[in-house]
């Protein structure tokens, strides 16, 4: 199969429009040989099969979609690093989309969800299992409307009002940017707590007010989740270390 038709499958299979589908110029711009775009979109083609009984919901395939252009973005030792990266980076959406979705109260039953998952499922099972856990968020048809809508960090944090989505994107920006080290808990979070002062006096947002208050815990627990999804997904790590 030729480099165009696997671009074209990968399009109709996700249902991406023409104007939003942007996956040559993404691969393009970070491989330069047919032969590894090829590969590339071998691996992307076995990914997103996973997903089959999900294809018709369109705002599930657009976020499916998103992670797949995110992995692409990031500079890989090898090829073959891709799809482990794909597969982490797409779980590390979907669940940081539904603890923000749902009620945090909720976030045990997702953590617990997650390490009973990878301890006795295979990826397919996996995703499957995700998927209907997640299909109440995907059939909000108002949430629908407005992760259809959005750009890329911004689908994680709709549900927020208008500063408190900006401050929250700027950190997730900016979280992407560390070395998450989960022997370097203390030393990250306090990282964060200084970033997040800067934002907050940019913004001119009072340090006594019950937003800073808020967004403070949100914000530390957008480090939590990365912490807890990477100790998660650290398959080698026999005593994996806890996350504070």
């Amino acid at each position: 199969m030729d480099l165009e038709s696997k671009y074209s499958e990968v399009q109709q299979f996700l249902s991406i429009s023409d104007d939003n589908f942007t996956l040559r110029e993404d691969i393009d711009q970070y491989f330069n040989v047919d032969d590894q775009k090829v590969e590339i979109l071998g691996k992307i083609l076995a990914f997103i099969y996973n997903f089959q009984m999900f294809k018709k919901n369109r705002a599930f395939m657009n976020s499916v979609y998103i992670c797949i252009k995110k992995t692409i973005e990031i500079k890989l030792m090898s090829i073959d690093d891709f799809e482990e990266l794909l597969i982490k980076n797409s779980l590390m959406r979907f669940i940081q989309e539904y603890v923000e979705y749902a009620e945090m109260g909720q976030k045990e039953q997702v953590l617990n969800f997650l390490a009973d998952s990878f301890e006795r499922l295979g990826l397919q099972p996996l995703i499957i299992n995700l998927g209907l856990l997640l299909k109440p968020m995907y059939s909000d048809q108002d949430y629908i409307d407005k992760v259809l809508k959005m750009e890329e960090v911004e689908v994680t944090y709709v549900l927020n009002d208008e500063l408190q989505l900006q401050i929250k994107a700027e950190i997730d920006k900016w979280l992407v940017t560390q070395t998450i080290d989960l022997n370097k808990q203390d030393e990250l979070t306090d990282k964060l707590k200084r970033e997040f002062d800067r934002l907050i006096e940019e913004h001119n947002l009072s340090k006594e007010s019950k937003s800073y208050k808020t967004l403070l815990t949100d914000v530390i627990e957008m480090l939590s989740m990365k912490l807890t999804m990477i100790s998660l997904m650290d398959m080698s790590d026999l005593e994996p270390v806890p996350v504070k």
